[in-house]
């Protein structure tokens, strides 16, 4: 059996099973829609194991039902964005598709991530429709907007982006919320290193990292950060670290607030959600998060669920 499905093995997908077999996550299966193309990935990638020496097995699969006797499941389906498009213009195209994996997979036992796009939204619509606990569905955009604002930082002071914590919340869009408060570079706060105006320009990049990536490749959205990611992600819920990132997490009470999905720090494991920890917010983010909240539900009822 293998510990982590994937569906959907395009570039996302089986990118994110290439850095899970890398980093010896797990056994990993591959389906996707298409006839074929699990194989074809899943062969090409354990065509590269004895070069790169990984030992996890990388399988493909035409039938749903071979990837739902896993640990983690991850969505990565759907149509990806073209040239002057944003995340949000999918939501339609790409909310029916949740609504019928949804449908289908009622009964997994397993942690779901959803990475298809926009995340907010469709990880709220598939929670809903799945009727899957809420805490064993979430997001994965917080990791991957945490890691580029470290590099963004890095590149700004000179040091290493494995010495930066950089704590993002909100929307995976140009909506993002930095936190100041909670961003260190080794212990130090960052804004003794960098001034406050200076780190939202940085975060306004990172919120804008997407369609910068997809205008200059013209034919592609960005796959290797997201696809390390979600590898990060299933490692934690396959090896139950209790890892602490941000991530898209169905609301039930947090900051007063009980519909749609939105980017929170959390603590993940074997289970899900551990935990969402809720950091000291400011009168003014906090109105951004529930602005942001109150977009995410109005989204979910337009691709046809309620939040």
């Amino acid at each position: 059996m293998a510990e982590i499905g994937i569906i959907g093995s395009g570039n996302l997908g089986a990118n994110a099973a290439f850095f899970m077999a890398e980093s010896q996550v797990g056994d990993v299966c591959l389906y996707d829609l298409q006839a074929g193309l699990s194989f074809g990935k899943s062969l090409d990638l354990m065509e590269a194991a004895p070069v790169r020496g990984y030992r996890a097995a990388v399988d493909g699969s035409d039938e749903l039902g071979t990837v739902l006797d896993t640990q983690v499941l991850i969505i990565a389906a759907g149509a990806i964005r073209e040239p002057g498009q944003g995340s949000d213009d999918l939501l339609v195209t790409n909310g029916a598709v949740i609504k019928e994996i949804a449908a289908a997979v009622k009964d997994y036992a397993g942690v779901v991530i959803i990475a298809t796009e926009p995340v907010d939204p469709l990880t709220a619509l598939f929670g809903r429709e799945s009727g899957i606990e809420p805490r064993r569905v979430f997001g994965f955009s917080g990791m991957l907007d945490g890691a580029r604002v470290r590099l963004k930082l890095s590149r700004e002071l000179g040091v290493e982006p494995e010495d930066i914590d950089a704590l993002l919340i909100g929307r995976h869009d140009e909506r993002l919320i930095a936190l100041p408060n909670y961003t260190r570079v080794s212990g130090i706060p960052v804004l003794q290193l960098v001034d406050e105006v200076r780190l939202h320009e940085l975060v306004a990049e990172v919120g804008k990292a997407e369609s910068l990536i997809l205008d200059l490749a013209k034919k592609t959205n960005s796959f290797y950060g997201p696809a390390a990611a979600l590898a990060e992600l299933a490692e934690a819920v396959v090896w139950d670290s209790g890892r602490v990132t941000s991530v898209s997490v169905m609301l039930n009470g947090e900051y007063g607030m009980n519909a749609g999905a939105i980017g929170l720090p959390a603590i993940i494991g074997g289970e899900g959600i551990r935990r969402v920890l809720l950091p000291q917010l400011s009168e003014d983010q906090l109105s951004r998060l529930r602005r942001s909240v109150d977009e995410v539900v109005e989204m979910v009822d337009r691709a046809g669920g309620q939040a």
